[in-house]
């Protein structure tokens, strides 16, 4: 045993166990980060995602609508290209109220609107998530979207990818 490792932890008198440990955990991290970020990423496909953002006055309604008038791209707020804006569909919020009978009802707001954002992008499929960039696109996911004159805060509705986003 005292040719293989000497007094000093050192294998042949060469290298020290702990190093060697060491460096083979950072290696096996490294390589279990590398496989776990990427995956069948060569294949580009489009990809159709649909934003709901909650709650905006008439002037967010404007801003948006000016975006697909413009065909603006959209970005993330840490700067990834989203995609083109095709489609805003405002809606009123609606409210709920007590009516003089005692029941509640829901009412359309006067002020405040609901707005679907459909943008259509090009991402790809990587462990069976779709990403549009480093982002993966997943239905109940809070992302800030950021255009010509906007940022506004979405959660992802509806995600397509390959044939069916191309609709």
């Amino acid at each position: 045993m005292s040719r293989f490792i000497d007094e000093r932890g050192r294998i042949f008198g060469k290298v020290n166990i702990v190093d060697l440990l060491v460096l083979l955990v950072i290696a096996a991290v490294v390589v279990f980060a590398v496989a776990r970020t990427t995956g069948d990423s060569s294949k580009t496909i489009p990809v159709r995602v649909t934003y709901t953002v909650e709650e905006v006055r008439q002037a967010t309604v404007d801003a948006l609508v000016k975006a697909v008038k413009a065909e603006a791209v959209v970005r993330d707020d840490g700067g990834t290209v989203l995609g083109e804006v095709v489609s805003v569909t405002p809606s009123p919020t609606l409210e709920e109220f007590l009516t003089p009978e005692g029941e509640l009802k829901a009412f359309g707001s006067p002020v405040f609107s609901d707005v679907a954002v459909e943008v259509l992008g090009s991402g790809n499929i990587a462990n069976s998530t779709v990403r549009i960039g480093s982002v993966p696109m997943r239905v109940g996911k809070k992302v800030t979207l950021v255009g010509p004159g906007f940022e506004v805060s979405t959660v992802i509705l509806m995600v397509e990818s390959g044939a069916e986003a191309d609709q």
